[in-house]
């Protein structure tokens, strides 16, 4: 008796794609723009063919399917099942060979809008923008602390990947491209994230010896976008990859006139180039922002009040010497 062959998990009827995962299909159209594109792959909005439930599907870019890492890293996050409001709830992977071929990740569908963008909308222009915005992100040190318990790196925090929804809960999106912290030897290779957000161990040049991947990598990346949040701009973007990664090497975050200097100073923390100069701990990094936030609100280019009283005393005392000459 001839063995069977299983049936396909993946199935293209015209511009449709079914993909089944344990006992259930879902399926996307071809003829809708996908919802957005990350650093793996280009994710569509897809439903639930047994309940008409909208899901996110992630098809990993079909030149980097077959690359035995970026394969291993798809893996990982459809395996990421967190239970954690701050987090994505992944459903699974279909493919239809373990080793070569498409590759799908379906995941429920986080609808909202990213934090840059609320910040934009409803933060900017506040008296207490600075303390609001902190406020805002303040889950994502939360979702960071909970898969770093877990092992987890998530190596490319940056606004797009910070959804709100329903106006208050903050979701970190895109495990993509993360890693098991418990991988022997867990070391980057070329460029591993985004290079306006990434920190300076997840690129290495060709000849250098790697470094370490670790929790203060993402702690690296969420200071970068917490500053442009704050800032409305990103200090080490250029015009060229090359020159944004060397200011990322090279270069520390600058003051900025409405921002404290003790936040500042907090974020400078968190981005150092060194890891070993960085906050350990994504809690660590959230205790020491809250603390800067609640210090004297002297900004970088005003006058700090020990400063202005001096200079009132010195010009009352020469107007009174002018008045008795």
């Amino acid at each position: 008796m001839r063995p069977t062959t299983p049936p396909p998990c993946i199935v293209q009827k015209g511009n449709e794609i079914y993909l089944q995962i344990a006992d259930e299909w879902y399926v996307y159209s071809l003829k809708e723009p996908p919802l957005g594109e990350g650093a793996m792959g280009t994710v569509y909005l897809g439903r639930s063919c047994r309940t008409g439930e909208k899901v996110a599907i992630k098809r990993v870019i079909d030149k980097y399917a077959n690359v035995p890492g970026i394969r291993a890293r798809a893996h990982l996050e459809a395996s990421l099942l967190f239970r954690h409001q701050n987090l994505v709830e992944m459903i699974g992977i279909c493919e239809l060979n373990p080793h070569t071929g498409p590759i799908f990740i379906v995941s429920r569908l986080v609808q909202g809008i990213t934090l840059d963008q609320h910040v934009e909308q409803h933060l900017r222009n506040r008296a207490d923008a600075v303390k609001k915005i902190c406020e805002s992100v303040y889950p994502v040190f939360d979702a960071l602390e909970y898969i770093h318990s877990k092992g987890i790196i998530h190596m490319d925090i940056k606004p797009s990947n910070i959804m709100i929804e329903n106006g208050f809960n903050i979701r970190l999106m895109d495990l993509g491209i993360a890693y098991a912290s418990d991988v022997a030897n867990l070391t980057s290779s070329g460029l591993i994230g985004t290079p306006k957000y990434a920190a300076p161990e997840q690129y290495i040049e060709p000849g250098q010896h790697s470094l370490p991947i670790d929790r203060t990598t993402d702690i690296y990346e969420l200071g970068v976008t917490l500053y442009e949040l704050l800032t409305g701009f990103n200090p080490f973007e250029s015009p060229t990859r090359e020159e944004t990664l060397r200011k990322q090497r090279t270069e520390t975050l600058p003051s900025v006139q409405d921002v404290p200097e003790p936040v500042i100073d907090v974020l400078r923390k968190a981005t150092a180039k060194s890891q070993a100069d960085r906050f350990h701990t994504a809690r660590e990094f959230k205790q020491a922002l809250q603390q800067a936030l609640q210090e004297p609100k002297n900004k970088s280019g005003g006058w700090k009040l020990p400063i202005l009283i001096g200079v009132i005393t010195g010009i009352i005392l020469v107007i009174a010497l002018m008045f008795f000459l």
